[in-house]
């Protein structure tokens, strides 16, 4: 991932294939941050962004928007 990347969480990837509500975020910035975190997102409807690992999201792609 990278900064710019729109990411949900791994595990709203199948609500996101139901058409339902899922969390999106853009990437801010990668790096080392405390409690093993590695990626700052900014969600929608938050003004600062949050530290997240890369292992608990996964990239809007067209893997995940196609049907």
């Amino acid at each position: 991932m990278k900064v710019g990347d729109l990411v949900t969480f791994t595990f709203q990837s199948s609500r996101w294939k139901k058409g339902e509500s899922v969390d999106i975020g853009l990437v801010v910035e990668t790096g080392k941050f405390t409690g093993n975190t590695n990626i700052r997102v900014l969600w929608k409807g938050e003004t600062e962004p949050r530290t997240q690992k890369t292992s608990h999201l996964r990239l809007v792609d067209d893997a995940l928007t196609s049907s």
